[in-house]
């Protein structure tokens, strides 16, 4: 965990006039300034000692994966050093959001797609398009995965992986019933449902087939891009009462069927931490999880794991940044920082390093370099990665400001109607009032 050093220090004495500058300038559109007095676009620190925070989500596996390659990017850069903070990602977004009120949050931050617009909107994050091109190589990122770093045009974050979602599953307890899922899916919810249910007859409910998924938002935005919606119209939701009443009534019928496991199965592991995951706890034989986090889940179980899409058509899915790195506009060498950035994405030996573990490498050109060492598990999850991205629908345009609030809403109502606290029909009118509401607050 951090230990702040002496740069930080001076940081927390200095921040508060500096960022506060940072932050108006940012406001009247001019992104790219910092606390420091570099040059926006100019060099990395090279003699003089740089120490840099770098904070980040995740399980012990990735702590241990980031730490090799930040030990590798000073045994390169002797000058640059580092401290860090990880967590879980439950209260990761409070504390960032609590070091950023007090102008001490940390020079690099992971975040995901979710705060983009939010933090990028606020000035907390340095726009990067200065080092395009010179310190920060983008040329191997696909443009459509590159661009879901950019807001209003301006780049704020670069993506550290790219996946794609799927259905996670337990082999071994599928192959004990003689159930396995086809291999490419069912074509219709429906006969998911018919196939899912007779799975949990043929266990006797230990596992139910399929985890209750009626909370989980990125799911919920799934099953609206197959059916031509989004999950965003700008800054307003993107569906309406009647979408979401479906979609809770599509759960319901999953859970009396039996092809979805009773909401005080699928409670615990809502707030997704991945000790509580259902196939790793082997309550349900399935779950909705992203495919490069089989790994994590395959270390949580003895079981063997796979992946199947999810049910319906693959429009649904898109090649999405699993996580961004992102480089504090208070930062005190942000110019360091994004050559970090670019370490992490363009260095073939740290792309060798992190694996599949955040995602599939987005730089195509390390990817090609680091692939064929992949383990038989990696290289399973990158053939399934590019068979699902094939059929993809496009990107879908960077979350709203407050959306990382609409995941709670619709965890709490998805809950009460999984209880039966609320029916589907009241459930959705609840959600899609408090959703614009939040969005509406969320830009004033």
């Amino acid at each position: 965990m951090a230990i702040l050093g002496s740069a930080r220090t001076m940081r927390t004495l200095f921040a508060g006039a500096a960022v506060l500058a940072v932050l108006a300038t940012a406001a009247c559109g001019g992104g790219g300034s910092r606390a420091s007095d570099q040059q926006a676009g100019g060099p990395p620190e090279r003699e003089q000692p740089v120490q840099l925070e770098v904070t980040w989500w995740g399980g012990p596996a990735r702590a241990e994966l980031t730490q090799k390659v930040l030990d590798l990017y000073t045994q390169k850069h002797p000058n640059v050093t580092f401290t860090t903070q990880w967590q879980g990602y439950s209260g990761y977004y409070d504390k960032v959001n609590t070091t950023a009120a007090g102008r001490n949050a940390a020079d690099i931050i992971q975040i995901d797609n979710r705060v983009l617009r939010e933090y990028s909107s606020k000035g907390l994050l340095a726009e990067l398009d200065p080092w395009v091109g010179n310190t920060l190589k983008v040329d191997g990122i696909d443009e459509k995965l590159l661009g879901t770093g950019k807001v209003d045009d301006k780049l704020y974050a670069v993506p550290l992986a790219a996946n794609t979602q799927a259905i996670a599953y337990d082999r071994t307890a599928l192959e004990k019933v003689g159930m396995l899922p086809p291999e490419n899916g069912w074509a219709t919810w429906e006969e998911f449902d018919t196939w899912a249910a007779g799975v949990t007859r043929a266990t006797g409910n230990a596992p139910w087939a399929m985890r209750d998924e009626s909370a989980n938002i990125t799911l919920f935005e799934y099953w609206l891009r197959q059916n031509g919606k989004e999950l965003y119209d700008g800054q307003k939701p993107g569906f309406t009462t009647e979408d979401v009443t479906a979609w809770f009534e599509l759960w319901d019928r999953l859970r009396k069927s039996g092809a979805a496991s009773p909401q005080e199965v699928a409670q615990p592991a809502n707030a997704g931490d991945i000790s509580k995951n259902t196939v790793a706890t082997k309550s349900t034989a399935m779950t909705y999880m992203y495919d490069n986090q089989l790994t994590e889940l395959a270390k949580a179980t003895d079981h063997e794991v796979g992946l199947v899409p999810i049910p319906g058509p693959r429009s649904g899915a898109y090649a999405r940044p699993s996580q961004f790195f992102t480089a504090y506009t208070g930062g005190d060498n942000i110019a360091t920082a994004v050559d970090v950035i670019n370490f992490f994405v363009s260095d073939p030996e740290a792309g060798a390093i992190l694996g599949t573990e955040r995602g599939l490498p987005p730089n195509k050109q390390v990817r090609d370099v680091v692939s064929p060492n992949f383990d038989d598990q990696l290289k399973y999850v990158l053939a399934y990665d590019e068979k699902v991205v094939a059929d993809a629908g496009p990107t879908p345009p960077v979350p709203a400001q407050g959306d990382s609030q609409l995941g709670r809403l619709l965890q709490a109502t998805a809950e009460n109607v999984g209880f039966g606290r609320q029916s589907p029909a009241d459930g959705a009118e609840e959600f899609v009032t408090q959703a614009a509401g939040e969005l509406e607050r969320a830009a004033s």
